[in-house]
């Protein structure tokens, strides 16, 4: 059984959707799990339901100096950090729009470019804050969340596609390099999970994405195998991926995709 007792998680967007799943899954595991936000009132159901081993640390994914402020907190309030998911997309309404999502030939590039610079930085500007102090600690785990659109090509995800797919990239270069540190890098790649804000801007929302954007996400529930994931059984593969099981994974792209995507 996976267990984590003594580890502390820092986690990005652990307030909602998938990094709600991924915090819940490393608490009852036995993480001290500290989530990070924009707006604290979004985290006090999932403390809620943490049992306890929950904390809120504010700040803005985006920012490398609100991100160095938040590792810091963390680590001097529970002596440390040994894990670290970046979960959180920075800019997901933007990544909505028909101006950033849609055929390439219509699609704004400025603003489109953009905003893979922006989600790039939402996930790494938490890593390079947490670095020092999984050094400190001898070693540790991160565990990118990112879009299957990063390894599947889907037509109307250029930005998606270059965004993720980059992530993908930079993640097995950090593997190699922090490898030294005993630091392991892996990777999430998910597709449409339920009780996400994807899933309620597609299925909940009036006009929160296009009719195109909506007929992709019917097919991908149509066509996938074992069914559509949730939260938590995103949550079960990051907890793997942050434990002792997985100690000598590393620079590993992992799809949990329901068996809709084979690599």
């Amino acid at each position: 059984m996976t267990t984590l007792d003594g580890k502390v998680a820092l986690i990005t967007g652990g307030t909602g959707g998938i990094g709600r799943g991924v915090a819940r899954r490393l608490a009852a595991a036995g993480a001290t799990v500290v989530l990070n936000g924009r707006d604290e009132r979004k985290a006090e159901a999932v403390l809620a339901e943490l049992d306890g081993k929950g904390h809120f640390v504010a700040g803005d994914v985006r920012s490398a100096k609100d991100m160095a402020a938040v590792a810091a907190e963390t680590a001097e309030r529970f002596g440390g950090i040994d894990i670290v998911v970046p979960s959180a997309g920075g800019n997901d309404d933007e990544a909505r729009t028909t101006a950033v999502r849609g055929p390439f030939a219509d699609i704004d590039l400025e603003r489109a470019t953009a905003f893979i610079g922006s989600a790039v930085a939402a996930k790494l500007n938490v890593v390079q804050a947490a670095v020092p102090y999984l050094r400190e600690r001898g070693g540790g785990s991160v565990v990118f969340v990112t879009s299957e659109g990063g390894r599947v090509p889907t037509p109307g995800q250029t930005a998606i596609a270059t965004f993720s797919g980059g992530l993908i990239m930079a993640s097995k270069v950090l593997s190699k390099e922090l490898a030294r540190d005993r630091i392991r890098v892996n990777c999430v790649c998910v597709t449409v999970v339920r009780d996400s804000p994807s899933w309620t801007a597609a299925f909940e929302s009036e006009g929160a994405v296009s009719d195109r954007h909506r007929r992709q996400y019917e097919k991908i529930i149509e066509r996938s195998p074992l069914g559509v994931a949730a939260p938590d059984d995103i949550g079960d593969v990051v907890a793997f991926l942050a434990s002792g099981e997985s100690r000598y994974l590393t620079g590993l792209v992992a799809s949990p995709t329901g068996g809709l995507t084979i690599h």
